[in-house]
């Protein structure tokens, strides 16, 4: 079969941090003559691509009470059907998927029907969706360099192709806030924020000194529940302040920022890395094996950022922080460097050419 012709399924969740990498993928894979099809459960929709076919396929997370698990496995069941059904119709060389529930019904579907598989693993911590599915893999993919908990017979099959982001994220130069030069202060995150990005930052903020408020220009996501208390303390400051449920044109507040606070999600760590900007990782705590804190120690080892866990920050321990951060550009303008370290700015095409190498051999 010629290459033109070739099809290939990607499996991700709806969540932004699986389907912008599963989109990346697809495009460059559809640079290479391949039809690519998305297989998302019903969040993956609001994606939607018009170059990309997208097909709906049953997932629930296996987790809760008794009642829960049993809903989630009646759902896991008709998933696994419907990515058979759906897989035998399409006929794909191969399926590549991005972590998460949603894609296990597919990649269980495809390893029923021995097609080739990939499975890409974003965080650096292996997820208990990928320990159950590495073993039936042709391949896996990795976003960070080094990943925890890989099992030990897998790890022949593990390949580093750094995690694929959005097309408008691209490196940038870092240009230091010296003195009394503005100081872009980026939060994101917000979404899983509560009270550590709704209320501890501009309670922080405020215990600065005027002088170093009226310098700050804070782009902040914030819950739509929490947006008017924050605004109401960030009122209390002398800070410039626009806040928002959802920002937009991240590539550009990503470069227009000196220092980012964000949580340690896969793609947060990888953009915040790939343009090259000094950050603050909090890790949600109620992460699933606690991944976060794999992710954001992956940054602690090259010294390109800094951690705290949620349980130990308090508005006075920020407040000193960022006043060392502000005051000490020399230190921002290292770490920018050092974070680049850990990422490479063409994981898609890595990735894509992986997908390729399995369905040529």
């Amino acid at each position: 079969m010629s290459e033109v012709n070739k099809r290939i399924v990607l499996a991700t969740g709806g969540t932004g941090g699986h389907v912008f990498p599963a989109q990346a993928v697809a495009h460059d894979l559809a640079t290479q003559g391949y039809k690519v099809f998305i297989f998302s459960d019903g969040r993956g929709h609001q994606f939607q691509d018009p170059s990309i076919i997208t097909v709906k396929i049953e997932a629930s997370q296996l987790q809760g009470s008794i009642s829960k698990k049993l809903q989630g496995s009646l759902k896991l069941i008709k998933g696994i059907g419907s990515a058979l059904y759906h897989l035998r119709h399409l006929k794909p060389q191969g399926v590549v998927g991005f972590g998460g529930y949603a894609s296990l019904p597919t990649i269980m579907a495809s390893e029923m029907l021995r097609l080739p598989t990939i499975i890409h693993q974003a965080d650096a911590y292996f997820g208990r969706t990928n320990r159950i599915l590495a073993p039936f893999a042709t391949r896996i993919a990795t976003s960070f360099p080094h990943v925890e908990n890989i099992p030990a017979s897998c790890k022949g099959k593990v390949s580093f192709t750094g995690l694929p982001v959005r097309s408008d994220i691209q490196p940038s130069s870092y240009i230091p806030s010296i003195e009394n030069d503005p100081f872009h202060l980026l939060v994101t995150g917000g979404s899983q924020g509560a009270k550590v990005f709704g209320e501890i930052i501009p309670q922080a903020v405020h215990l600065l000194d005027p002088s170093i408020q009226k310098r700050l220009y804070i782009t902040q996501q914030c819950r739509v529940e929490s947006l008017g208390l924050t605004q109401a303390l960030y009122k209390q400051t002398q800070a410039h302040v626009e806040l928002s449920p959802f920002l937009d044109q991240m590539g550009e507040r990503y470069k227009k920022a000196h220092f980012i606070i964000a949580r340690a999600g896969a793609s947060s760590i990888i953009e915040t890395a790939l343009v090259g900007r000094p950050a603050l990782f909090i890790p949600y705590p109620h992460a699933m094996d606690n991944h976060q804190f794999y992710n954001a120690q992956q940054v602690i080892n090259v010294e390109g950022g800094w951690l705290m866990q949620e349980k130990e920050l308090t508005s006075q321990r920020l407040a000193s922080f960022l006043l060392e951060m502000i005051t000490s550009h020399w230190k921002l303008m290292q770490a920018a460097a050092n974070i680049r370290t850990i990422v490479v700015p063409d994981a898609s095409i890595r990735l894509a050419n992986l997908v390729r190498l399995m369905t040529t051999d």
